[in-house]
């Protein structure tokens, strides 16, 4: 398949995981399930890559994990992309733009990268009926990313997930 590329992610804490998906789930509960990959964790995209970069990001990743500590995130925003997309964002920290940066082929000088984890991907009547169940339902509270994972998508294949020191 043309479109299959290989996705470098920044996973959360298992803490993080159950308030994001608190929040999913009130959007389920209200009949709202949206065209997002359901099968990722739930995660900030690092860099998204060709194929045949697969043992390169994987060397890349090991030897990164090695170096860095568990980063603290802060959520405090709710955001759009457009009409199409409604996530939650983390405040952006040093920490967190030095996790990118190695993966930022696709983001040069990170102006484009945006840290972010979708709640709904979908058409601009589904995201508006999406904003009040997901505001109420959010506020802002504290994590960390403990992992960087990589995938392979579509359809999606775990290739590898190495943990923070």
């Amino acid at each position: 398949m043309e479109d299959r590329r290989l996705y470098v992610m920044a996973k959360y804490d298992e803490e993080t995981e159950i308030k994001l998906n608190k929040i999913k789930k009130a959007l389920f509960d209200a009949g709202i399930k949206g065209n997002q990959t359901s099968d990722f964790p739930n995660h900030i995209t690092l860099g998204s890559f060709e194929l045949d970069k697969e043992y390169e990001l994987k060397d890349k990743i090991k030897k990164l994990c090695k170096n860095i500590k568990k980063i603290r995130v802060s959520f405090d925003n709710i955001g759009l992309f457009g009409m199409k997309v409604i996530f939650i964002a983390p405040s952006v920290t040093h920490e967190l733009l030095n996790l990118q940066e190695p993966f930022n082929s696709n983001y040069p000088n990170n102006f484009n990268w945006v840290a972010h984890t979708t709640m709904i991907l979908d058409e601009p009547e589904v995201i508006q009926k999406s904003l009040p169940i997901v505001a109420e339902n959010f506020s802002s509270f504290s994590g960390y990313i403990e992992s960087i994972v990589l995938y392979e998508f579509f359809p999606s294949r775990f290739i590898l997930e190495e943990k923070l020191i």
